[in-house]
């Protein structure tokens, strides 16, 4: 009998968001008190040095801690921040870095439906997405499993269709998990970007997608996501993590 593991409650990057940048303005007066965590994409900019793009792309430097040396795995994250200034050197805010959280960062892949081989080593495990959006040019996605921990998990985002060139109609992408036999001890939660560029062309200002993916009650879940060209300025700032929420130990690839 299969046996399922209820995942953490989660509250909705939505509602939160508009708490948590509504502070961002030059009328505040800035405080090391307060603080924000955004889902930002990484630019090196130097050797071991780095700065952030919002993704309503705001430019965030790091103005301390002085020194400081990162080593992304990805060109996502999470980052705990706290704005010292605005208008800083061409910067949107000059920051304070409190915490740093890799975000896992992939394209999408093309394996042919008929393909049993490949499709088999992508998986058909079952997955819980807590929210699905796009912003920053990537389809972002917070998501949940269940794992003993000690195996890495392998989340891709699967086409049927070889050409990514856009048509009238919606290109259809499913959200893929392999739990890599994992013993389903406990839930984890974590969060997934997958780069959109690739899926741009000239002529249409957007592109619509038909996301599916497989929930733990076995059914076929789906979600339309529109990706509108070089709009950032209206898309979400950030994403807060819950309380108790930690991805820094997820073992996905």
């Amino acid at each position: 009998m299969r046996r399922y593991v209820k995942l953490f409650s989660v509250l909705f990057f939505c509602s939160v968001l508009a708490l948590g940048f509504t502070s961002c303005s030059d009328d505040d007066g800035y405080s090391l008190d307060k603080y924000w965590e955004s889902l930002v994409t990484v630019n090196k900019i130097g050797d071991n040095t780095y700065d952030f793009t919002l993704d309503n792309g705001e430019r965030l430097w790091v103005a301390a801690p002085v020194g400081l040396s990162l080593n992304p795995k990805y060109d996502r994250a999470i980052i705990n921040y706290t704005i010292l200034s605005d208008n800083f050197q061409g910067y949107d805010h000059a920051v304070k870095l409190n915490g740093y959280y890799d975000v896992l960062t992939k394209n999408s892949i093309y394996i042919a439906s008929d393909d049993k081989v490949k499709q088999d080593s992508i998986g058909y495990d079952p997955i819980r997405v807590h929210a699905m959006w796009e912003s920053g040019g990537y389809l972002n996605i917070h998501f949940g499993i269940n794992t003993d921990g000690t195996v890495s998990h392998m989340l891709n985002l699967v086409s049927a269709d070889p050409d990514k060139e856009i048509g009238k109609n919606a290109v259809k992408l499913e959200f893929r998990h392999n739990k890599k036999n994992d013993p389903e001890h406990y839930p984890a939660n974590g969060y997934v970007s997958f780069d959109l560029t690739p899926y741009k062309a000239a002529g249409p200002s957007k592109v619509t997608f038909e996301i599916t993916w497989t929930d733990f009650d076995g059914e076929k879940k789906a979600k339309t996501i529109e990706y509108i060209f070089d709009e950032a300025g209206s898309r979400p700032a950030g994403v807060i993590l819950t309380k108790n929420e930690d991805t820094t130990n997820l073992n996905i690839y």
